[in-house]
């Protein structure tokens, strides 16, 4: 080879190193450039950056000796050592270390053995990925969901003592106020008759309670089941249960054929449930009674409803409206519990939807849910 073929090799070789310095430099996650000793050879900017050191302390220092030893890792050894020169690569090695000036990091470690030049030289190229911020989120996720399920069980725990500690006192209450007004009839006078008559009525009211809040914490923690939902041969099924349930009542029921969603059938059954039932109920008062099912497009995405003709309720108070325990209208006029709109929001939220009402006193009240998919 001439002496002007060898200085254009010279050229491209240092074209090439430094096209190929460049592309390291580029690169976001820390790189080092090892030769067959496991000293440095070169390392990216964003290693100086990350680890707070200077090249005069880094270049054509063996790794283990880098920042004064800090580099000297039992498992970082295994991998370069013994892993390594068997398998030419190594990917996704977790190695967790404290370095002094940076403190306790989690790393994801890459490395390759490639041939350097033409000649027969070979260098390892590590690339490290600091995954400390996201093995801390993972540990606070697990840790969040090791919390809700020891959460569970103990509402699991509450849910038996209610149904079955507070469930039996009940039942007595209500049947020997049932009894004494049977038994004893003759020898009550009307007072007595109505403070038993409040009396079970209230223990009647304390059942039902119980009820809607076991319905509404088992939404909360039952097991969720996708499958495609008619949403409109559901609420036919509802709506008839309660014609037959109130053969005196006549109720016009519109309902849009052909609505289906993605969703859990079960949870989105006791949604509608509750829906429908306050419609019926709300309309209690009306002439001419009448609700509606159907599907509507609210601010780019289809929203289904069910709107009524009823009472309707003010505005102010819609914010009260989906928590628990909260009524709009007193018991002795609209009987309730308070838990069934609760109950509707947590199924919509578990369907990852939205769930929202508008109304004007007198003229009635719409339901809006969306459900995603």
């Amino acid at each position: 080879m001439t002496n002007k073929e060898l200085e254009v090799t010279k050229i491209s070789a240092d074209e090439a190193l430094e096209y190929a310095e460049s592309i390291i430099n580029t690169v976001r996650e820390p790189l080092i450039a090892l030769d067959q000793d496991l000293r440095v050879v070169s390392v990216s900017r964003s290693f100086y950056d990350f680890f707070k050191v200077n090249p005069e302390e880094t270049v054509g220092q063996l790794i283990y000796d880098l920042g004064n030893k800090q580099w000297d890792i039992p498992k970082l050894r295994e991998l370069l050592e013994t892993i390594l020169p068997q398998k030419a690569t190594f990917d996704n090695y977790e190695v967790e270390h404290d370095f002094a000036g940076i403190g306790r990091r989690i790393m994801l470690l890459n490395a390759r053995q490639i041939q350097r030049g033409m000649g027969k030289e070979r260098i390892i190229l590590l690339a490290i990925e600091d995954i400390t911020e996201k093995k801390k989120l993972e540990r606070g996720v697990a840790k969040a969901r090791d919390d809700a399920e020891a959460a569970n069980k103990e509402l699991e725990a509450f849910s038996y003592s209610v149904s079955h500690d507070l469930r039996a006192p009940l039942r007595s209450i209500d049947g020997f106020g049932q009894a004494l007004l049977e038994d004893y009839q003759d020898k009550l006078d009307d007072t007595a008759k109505s403070y038993l008559d409040r009396m079970r009525k209230a223990t009647q009211h304390m059942g039902r309670l119980i009820d809607d809040m076991l319905k509404l914490a088992r939404v909360t923690r039952s097991e969720f089941h996708h499958e495609s939902v008619d949403l409109s041969a559901m609420v036919r099924v509802l709506s008839e249960k309660l014609k037959q349930d109130n053969p005196v009542r006549t109720v016009d029921v519109i309902i849009r054929e052909g609505v289906f969603v993605n969703g859990d059938r079960t949870l989105l059954r006791i949604a509608l449930e509750n829906l429908v039932n306050n419609a019926w109920k709300f309309t209690s008062k009306e002439e001419r009674p009448q609700f509606e099912f159907g599907t509507t497009v609210k601010e780019g995405k289809t929203a289904c409803f069910i709107r009524d003709n009823g009472v309707g309720f003010d505005m102010a108070y819609v914010d009260k409206l989906f928590g628990a325990f909260q009524r709009l209208h007193a018991s002795l006029e609209f009987p309730g519990t308070g838990i069934g709109l609760a109950t509707v929001r947590r199924v919509i939220n578990r369907h990852g939807g939205q769930v929202w009402a508008e109304a004007e006193v007198g003229k009635g009240a719409t339901f809006y849910f969306t459900i995603p998919g």
